[in-house]
């Protein structure tokens, strides 16, 4: 089976969004996609509600887009790090139909991931229940820790008879500013405790690792958990004229980002 993998690079918060969309729209084989996001953003889960939650002025003053995913899950501010998305049709079978064990077995392909540039993760095995706004500072189903402390996680949605997982890989974190960008008054959620349960590549290494070695460890990990054929590929023409209505008109208006509404193409 053959897998495309597109490296889309670097783009702002309603641009990342609306990619992964846009594939997930056309998707007939999976796609693997790597990126990162330029400025700074948050990305906050399809339930939440974004003035209860984040810091909105402060994202404001600082030049930190927030965006909502048709994911669920809590806020991520989106920073130092990769972002994978894994897009395919559930039938398939490369997934298991249940939602809990298909996070298993995408976990299993980033800890191959990790282990190609040293990094030996583990994959926590049920959620925590906790009250946060900072998606770093809880877990949920099969996500990645590595001494015991966070690196990766990921959020799911089920569309149209597909898959779409995403979910960022930390090579720094910022703690200051993660403490600043939520609204919380919890002590849970304190630069100490955050430091406590987060950690990132340049923490376990000491050293940073640039995007293009993550991209292609991520690759690694992808190719020899699934077993298929990665085909280096771009966005199609319908594709790229999708996400760019979808930036348009979707992700980067307040009536999505400030509102719940049911996901639209």
């Amino acid at each position: 089976m053959e897998c495309r993998f597109i490296d889309s690079g670097f783009n702002d918060a309603y641009t990342n969004m609306a990619i992964d969309e846009a594939i997930l729209h056309y998707c007939k084989i999976p796609t693997l996609r790597v990126y990162g996001w330029k400025p700074s953003a948050i990305s906050i889960g399809y339930n939440q509600n974004i003035e209860k939650e984040i810091n909105i002025e402060y994202c404001k003053k600082n030049n930190i887009y927030v965006v909502r995913r048709v994911t669920g899950g809590k806020a991520v501010f989106h920073d130092k790090e990769i972002t994978y998305s894994f897009i395919l049709p559930e039938n398939n079978n490369l997934l298991p139909f249940e939602i809990n064990e298909s996070y298993k077995t995408i976990a299993n392909a980033l800890v191959i991931a990790l282990k190609k540039i040293n990094i030996n993760a583990e994959i926590r095995k049920v959620p925590e229940r906790i009250k946060t706004n900072i998606c770093f500072n809880s877990s949920n189903w099969y996500e990645l820790l590595v001494n015991n402390k966070k690196i990766s996680g990921s959020a799911q949605r089920r569309m149209d008879g597909k898959v779409l997982q995403h979910g960022p890989i930390l090579t720094d974190f910022d703690y200051n500013k993660n403490s600043l960008l939520f609204n919380t008054n919890d002590s849970f959620d304190s630069i100490i405790n955050l430091k406590n349960r987060i950690t990132s590549l340049k923490n376990e290494l000491n050293k940073i690792i640039n995007y293009d070695e993550l991209a292609e460890a991520i690759k690694f990990g992808f190719r020899g958990n699934f077993d298929f054929d990665l085909v280096d590929d771009s966005l199609s023409e319908d594709e790229i004229r999708l996400a760019d209505k979808l930036r348009k008109e979707k992700y980067s208006t307040d009536e999505w980002n400030y509102k719940l509404q049911l996901p639209f193409l």
